[in-house]
């Protein structure tokens, strides 16, 4: 009688092994996810990055480059553009030059970046990072003695100066996936030229 039931069993559980094992592929791939979503992902990587933003008396702020970051630390390298559009001038003065290949100089000043950072992580993926170094800044002004003195068929003159400067920046990053990032800045750079500093954000994606 006991082996009866014993016998009548087996098939049973047999089913009742097929369905827990059927179950457990099918909640395998929500697992996944579900892991996914709540582990740290590493920041770790060799990013390019680009970012938009405004600038105190230029037009546009444009910040670019590539850092590397390993746990706590990044070494990045990169420029920083403030710039103006083309003046009313200039326009007019080069409407007629459509297939030339006429380089337009436009007020602004420009950074040549190398900064060392720290990184602080918290939220599994965002960090705060601050950084410094030393930039070879070159400011481009009009030249008005020329320009107040040019005869109607020359194009405005603009001068070029040169010196050193201090970068610094604070950046928030968060991590949309691995090897992406978004993020936004506060840059500044004191130099013997000019002193700015501005606000961009932008997107960061890494090499690996």
């Amino acid at each position: 009688m006991v082996f009866g039931y014993i016998f009548l069993s087996i098939p049973i559980i047999k089913k009742m092994k097929k369905t827990t094992i059927l179950l457990g592929l099918l909640w395998c791939p929500f697992l996944h996810v579900s892991a996914q979503k709540n582990r740290e992902l590493s920041f770790d990587n060799f990013y390019f990055f680009a970012q938009v933003g405004a600038i105190k008396d230029y037009d546009l702020f444009v910040q670019a480059g590539v850092f590397v970051q390993y746990e706590k630390h990044y070494f990045r390298f990169s420029i920083a553009d403030g710039t103006d559009g083309q003046s009313e001038t200039q326009k007019q003065f080069h409407k007629s030059h459509r297939n030339c290949d006429c380089e337009v100089e436009v007020r602004g000043i420009h950074a040549i970046n190398f900064e060392y950072g720290k990184v602080y992580k918290f939220f599994r993926r965002q960090q705060i990072s601050l950084s410094s170094g030393f930039s070879i800044v070159t400011k481009t002004d009009p030249d008005v003695i020329f320009n107040q003195n040019k005869a109607p068929w020359e194009d405005e003159k603009f001068k070029k100066s040169t010196t050193v400067g201090l970068p610094y920046e604070v950046r928030y990053s968060l991590m949309v996936m691995k090897g992406v990032g978004v993020g936004c800045s506060y840059y500044g750079n004191l130099n013997a030229r000019k002193h700015f500093n501005g606000v961009s954000l932008g997107v960061a994606i890494g090499l690996f």
